[in-house]
């Protein structure tokens, strides 16, 4: 295909495209940089050291791949390091912007993409303005979606946008490539940097050769019989082969099985229940973008697990997602409809990693980024395939989508705010999650942390009353941290002390109690308590802290600083683990560590260390 001058139309219709798109996520965007770290942030980002990045350097660089929080994902780790060195680290708004940034380069990638496929790809043919038009305003759709807002404002599911960015531009390469009458090494090359980049971002994207696999014989192929050659034959039946290997090694007693089957032992639901829970699940995501109102949206939802597969909550919509992929195998056989086939299998394909049996949440607004795209080719392929028959229409199914792109605007500002901070996240989230233990239990600390003791006091009690044992005894133990909030220690030292004997697993139980006995001058005491704490939960930073300070109170250093060092090793937040370390390693004549160590304290909140 020759390059496109800037004067040539379909030149002038793809900038104005590119331009649309940019707009569309700024206004659904605008005001992102107000919202700030949540949750996983902090363990991938914030208590991160490796991603702390305070010079550009290589070698810094590789440190954050290698130290990735999740070891699987190093590539989304560097892209966290460099966010760090360009904004500081203290504020997300540099983050954001990334977030939004990628956000709006995948929009424009799935644009490309779409423009690819639905063309008709012979070379030195660009494509019709009107397959531009429907692929930039289905691009518009996919990126006003409200129900991308937990990909975007969530700075750690950046992962799934890389993701998602990276499978797109690894189609549309391949495609590219296979069309192309010359330069076809470069775009197969670009494929693969852009599969091994999604790769090394999330797992979600190990299934994009599964679509290379569907674009080669639905995009590329369309015209000719699926199963031409042997190799067409044998390429179709790999999907097969591969399903049945992994259903095996599901069954068999081994690496793979015990991988997945080690994860259900944290969660509330086993792999059967999982699965039988899944197709409900993935119906309502998908009516959350057929009927996106902001108040459908939230970080967590009451999900009745189901239990039995003679349940209607699992075949039921069982029935709609088998019928959905059995209309795209039905589609992929004639030539005419494989790009509509295409669209519509992309949407299972695309959720068979995280929607069937890894032991993931059972919702999570993020995981639809990727398989949106399916639902975006659908409209561009319906806009520009439209049947002359229906011409009349046409005009009404443009305007249908454009006040759809527009109201998903609307709704995306509208929801934007609930990420303002972690509060206002479980404020919303106890209005579609009103039996969460965990989301009440949550919100009931962190009301504790801004000093709204009647709030807490309500959302700790509610954890309690719908199930008190949730997390080894989590609801039960923040009672007696409510009352040593509201002055009344005697009756927390109790809860502490009941919380030892019907939870002895619970760690905050031991923790809690020695945190009395250390502030009444008990210090050996107060050891016993952090000795039992660090031998129930050894990753537990704080009863590291504690047991150092309590080895420092007494005047023991040479025993304190193994135990804070270790802390701040385990949590880089460990405020009073650093303020230690300072005193101690001024005290040993280590000046630059024990400035170092005064700045954390300082940076973390310790008013007196930054006076030094």
């Amino acid at each position: 295909m020759p390059p496109l001058t800037p004067s040539h139309p379909s030149f002038v219709a793809r900038a104005l495209a590119a331009a649309l798109l940019v707009a569309v996520a700024l206004l659904a965007y605008h005001g992102i940089e107000l919202n700030g770290f949540h949750f996983d942030d902090w363990h991938n980002i914030l208590l991160n050291p490796a991603v702390h990045l305070e010079r550009l350097t290589l070698g810094g660089l590789i440190d954050a791949a290698r130290g990735a929080s999740l070891p699987h994902r190093p590539f989304a780790s560097i892209t966290f390091a460099l966010d760090w060195w360009r904004g500081g680290g203290e504020h997300a708004a540099s983050f954001l912007a990334t977030n939004l940034a990628l956000h709006v380069a995948t929009g424009i990638a799935v644009f490309a993409f779409l423009v690819q496929a639905l063309g008709r790809g012979e070379p030195g043919s660009p494509p019709a303005l009107r397959t531009i038009a429907a692929a930039g305003l289905a691009a518009a759709w996919w990126l006003a979606q409200p129900i991308h807002v937990q990909a975007v404002s969530y700075v750690v599911q950046r992962m799934t946008e890389l993701a998602a960015l990276f499978s797109v531009l690894c189609l549309w390469a391949y495609v590219r490539g296979r069309t192309a009458a010359r330069g076809r090494a470069a775009w197969w090359a670009l494929s693969l940097l852009s599969l091994a980049l999604g790769a090394l971002s999330k797992q979600n994207a190990w299934i994009t050769p599964a679509l290379v696999l569907m674009a080669e014989f639905l995009i590329v192929h369309r015209q000719d019989r699926l199963s031409g050659k042997r190799l067409d034959a044998a390429l179709l039946a790999l999907p097969a082969i591969i399903g049945t290997l992994g259903l095996a090694a599901l069954l068999i007693d081994g690496p793979v099985s015990q991988w997945v089957l080690r994860g259900y032992e944290w969660r509330d639901f086993t792999l059967a229940e999982r699965l039988l829970t899944q197709p409900k699940v993935v119906l309502f995501h998908v009516s959350q973008l057929l009927w996106p109102l902001p108040d459908r949206f939230s970080l967590e939802h009451d999900v009745e697990v189901v239990r039995s597969a003679a349940s209607p909550q699992f075949w039921l919509p069982m029935v709609a997602i088998l019928a959905w992929t059995l209309g795209g195998l039905w589609l992929a056989r004639r030539r005419d409809t494989r790009p509509a086939a295409f669209f519509v299998l992309w949407v299972p394909v695309t959720l068979l990693i995280e929607s069937t049996v890894i032991p993931l949440e059972l919702v999570f607004e993020h995981r639809m980024y990727l398989p949106s795209v399916g639902v975006a080719g659908l409209i561009a392929l319906g806009l520009a395939r439209a049947p002359r028959r229906a011409a009349r229409l046409a005009p009404f199914a443009w305007a249908a989508i454009a006040l759809a792109a527009a109201f998903g605007i609307w709704s995306t500002q509208q929801r934007l705010p609930q990420w303002r901070t972690e509060i206002t996240l479980l404020e919303n989230s106890t209005r579609h999650a009103p039996h969460s233990v965990r989301v009440w239990n949550e919100l009931g600390l962190k009301y504790l942390e801004i000093g709204n003791l009647d709030r807490a006091r309500r959302a700790i009690n509610r954890a309690n009353e719908i199930e008190p044992r949730w997390g080894d005894g989590y609801p039960f133990v923040n009672r007696g941290v409510l009352l040593e909030a509201m002055g009344q220690p005697d009756k927390a030292l109790a809860v502490y002390e009941e919380t030892i004997r019907l939870f002895p697993r619970q760690v905050l139980g031991y923790n809690n109690r020695g945190l009395m006995r250390l502030r009444a001058g008990e210090f050996e005491l107060a050891i016993q308590d952090f000795n039992r704490a660090i031998d129930t939960d050894p990753a537990y930073a704080p009863a590291w802290t504690n047991r150092g300070t309590a080895q420092a109170l007494r005047g023991d250093t040479q025993a304190a600083l193994p135990d804070l060092e270790k802390a701040v090793r385990l949590s880089p937040r460990e405020s009073i683990a650093w303020h230690y370390l300072a005193n101690i390693y001024t005290a040993q004549g280590r000046g630059i560590e024990a400035t170092d160590a005064r700045l954390h304290a300082c940076r973390l909140g310790i008013a007196k260390d930054c006076s030094h």
